[in-house]
């Protein structure tokens, strides 16, 4: 029997709209899988790589700030005294401070720097060997900023009653002016003290202390104005104003959550607590460059320890003490910084090295100071930050 021509055509169009079987299905959705699973592992892949990029861009930024910091303070340091280092170098630091403190202090320091002395001199820079909360080194730097005649000035004898109980007698006083922070200096001893708000200093001889003045004191706890008055040799050296041009007497050091903390020694800002200034730093370490034969070039590097480069050594007001103080023209320091993100796995090493390069006494390495990285940390990248900083002002000493 012969299939009509109607027929033929409905089979033909039943035959070319026929579908996908369940295998052909299955094929094709197990390829989407994979090219699915790829795409996303990339994806993934770049991600991870972004957000590690991300963190080291942080961690290294904060590095490059607090390096940038240390170096600048420390490339000042000295400024204001260092020519008159020979006269008034590595006095007692004796001040009334905001806040209810004083120098020498009663009590530590705030952490992360308790392990500072209670009884500090007046240095460009000293380095305490793992004084800070958690054992790194803590840095110490102090520099003026009055701009303006960096020689201190001898005082003048006093004859009489030509001068107030509260006043010095100059040659001059220009350089000084009102609110500014004036060291005394003699025998060994420094003396913080504050001028009247409103003096501009000039031919006058006659300099005012603000008897109200937040620094004003008449006896520190080892000298007085009336002892360094007596004095036949005495100075007086502007080291800032507190309104403007500050001066920087600092502290640096690493504590609690990985963070690089500095406190002002003389509380400008009136308030008793270490600032934070970096995060993601787990250790501060520091060396001391030395011109051991007064040519301004630098002769060797020496660990901040010992009996003679040790933090206590250089703050005990010996004659060997101020010289050693004086040979430092230069600090190299070493800074561990810390990525924030946590990897998969360990991508830190047990330790790293700093000052690697440097020779001491002639021996290749003897500076090299290793940091451990906690196992819990070596899932976070680390990295190292080097850089030398001259101490400029005790390079162009005299």
């Amino acid at each position: 029997m012969s299939m009509s021509s109607a027929s033929r055509g409905r089979l033909s169009r039943s035959r070319g709209v026929r579908g996908f079987s369940l295998v052909e299905l299955l094929v094709a959705v197990a390829i989407g899988l994979v090219v699915t699973l790829a795409v996303f592992g990339v994806l993934a892949a770049s991600e991870g790589r972004k957000r590690t990029s991300v963190s080291l861009n942080d961690a290294n930024q904060s590095g490059a700030y607090a390096a940038y910091t240390l170096d600048r303070l420390i490339r000042s340091a000295g400024s204001g005294f260092a020519d008159g280092w020979t006269r008034v170098g590595a006095c007692r630091l004796n001040a009334r401070l905001p806040a209810s403190q004083a120098w020498p202090r009663t009590a530590a320091l705030p952490a992360p720097f308790a392990g500072v002395p209670q009884t500090l001199r007046l240095a460009p820079i000293v380095i305490f060997q793992g004084a800070s909360a958690t054992g790194s080194d803590v840095v110490m730097v102090m520099s003026g900023s009055a701009g303006f005649g960096e020689s201190p000035a001898s005082l003048l004898p006093r004859t009489g009653t030509d001068v107030a109980a509260n006043q010095w007698r100059l040659n001059n006083t220009i350089g000084f002016r009102g609110g500014d922070l004036v060291m005394l200096s003699g025998a060994g001893e420094c003396l913080l003290t504050q001028l009247t708000a409103g003096f501009a200093g000039g031919a006058t001889q006659a300099l005012p202390f603000d008897t109200a003045g937040a620094y004003y004191t008449a006896s520190g706890t080892n000298t007085s104005l009336a002892t360094l008055a007596s004095l036949s040799s005495a100075d007086a050296f502007a080291i800032g104003n507190i309104a403007n041009n500050t001066p920087q007497f600092q502290l640096f050091g690493v504590g609690d959550n990985s963070t690089l903390f500095s406190y002002d020694l003389l509380l400008i800002n009136g308030q008793n607590t270490p600032l934070p200034l970096a995060e993601g730093v787990i250790a501060l370490r520091a060396v001391y460059g030395v011109d051991t034969n007064d040519n301004g070039v630098i002769d060797d590097w020496v660990a901040p320890s010992g009996a003679t480069w040790g933090g206590t050594a250089l703050m005990d007001g010996s004659a060997a003490s101020t010289t050693n103080l004086r040979r430092i023209v230069a600090v190299r320091l070493g800074l561990v910084m810390r990525s924030s993100l946590v990897e998969r796995e360990d991508v830190a090493p047990a330790s790293v090295s700093l000052f690697a390069d440097l020779s001491s006494g002639g021996t290749p390495g003897a500076l090299t100071r290793t940091v451990a990285i906690a196992t819990a940390d070596r899932t976070m990248r680390h990295r190292t930050i080097e850089l030398t900083v001259p101490v400029r002002n005790l390079l162009l000493r005299p």
